[in-house]
């Protein structure tokens, strides 16, 4: 029983900090479009890793990875 609640919670933990690829950054757009951007963007609640930095540089929008909790 002991090992079936720390297979368990391992399996938690590493599900919890599996990474999920989102949007973090509009890139170069109009006011209205980054004011909606903000309003529904999601939210990373652990470790955040930028993947597309080079593209960033080009106006491109941002795309992350988050290694936690991703709220929408």
């Amino acid at each position: 029983m002991k090992k079936i609640l720390i297979l368990l919670a391992v399996i938690a933990v590493v599900a919890f900090f599996w990474p999920k690829e989102f949007t973090s950054s509009p890139g170069f757009v109009s006011q209205e479009t980054y004011q909606q951007f903000e309003a529904t963007k999601a939210e990373c609640y652990g470790f955040e890793r930028l993947t597309n930095a080079e593209a960033m540089a080009a106006d491109a929008p941002g795309i992350s990875q988050c290694f936690g909790w991703l709220a929408r």
